[in-house]
């Protein structure tokens, strides 16, 4: 009797061992990697828009026994523009073609000299930053110029390309709608081999549509 119930409890031992052991050890924990969300590239902004302002030349002239000289003239430019820039981070860099032309001809009052510009075109680099609700930026490129030049009685036409600078700023005034102005420094060396350079500034007022 003493050694079946001495068998009984060393069963009874063995079965719950084997259940502990069954049921103790837990799976394995497996991490799962989450994916990683893809960068968010901010879209291209793409914009087109038109221009008028003023324009002020330095043209060159002849002096009776002389060095050459130059006097200043003035006049007003309009013309069109388009162009794309992207943001990274704070700031913002793009690339911009414009066309300009003027219906004036630049004269200056003493000398008589005069500058018929026909076409005025800037491939231009722009980059900058927001402050507030304004996008200032500087701008270099190369720019194209044709016209005709008059002065001491000789008669130039003229078809050149020349680096620029300057400097500009952009308003959203709606969500698709911005205004601002922009300066422009040129200086053409030797125009189309003449032995003339001239020198002008560019100052436009600018509305362009985003999309």
């Amino acid at each position: 009797m003493k050694n079946y119930r001495l068998h009984s409890i060393i069963l009874t031992a063995i079965a719950s061992a084997s259940t502990a052991s069954a049921g103790g050890l837990s799976e394995p924990i497996i991490p799962v990697l989450q994916a990683v969300p893809p960068a968010i590239v901010p879209p291209n902004d793409w914009y087109v828009g038109a221009q008028v302002g003023a324009i002020s030349a330095d043209l060159p002239f002849i002096i009776v026994e002389g060095p050459l000289g130059t006097e200043e003239a003035s006049g007003t430019l309009y013309g069109l523009h388009a162009g794309v820039q992207r943001a990274f981070g704070a700031m913002k860099a793009g690339v911009e073609l414009d066309y300009n032309t003027t219906s004036d001809v630049l004269e200056a009052d003493e000398s008589g000299a005069t500058l018929d510009l026909e076409t005025l075109m800037h491939l231009k680099l722009r980059a900058g930053a927001d402050v507030g609700p304004a996008f200032l930026y500087g701008t270099a490129g190369l720019a194209y110029a044709s016209g005709e030049a008059e002065t001491a009685g000789f008669t130039y036409e003229l078809s050149d390309t020349a680096p620029f600078f300057g400097i500009g700023a952009d308003v959203m005034v709606s969500q698709n709608i911005s205004v601002g102005g922009e300066v422009l420094m040129h200086q053409f060396d030797d125009v189309d081999d003449t032995g003339l350079d001239i020198e002008f500034t560019t100052a436009m007022l600018r509305v362009s549509y985003h999309f």
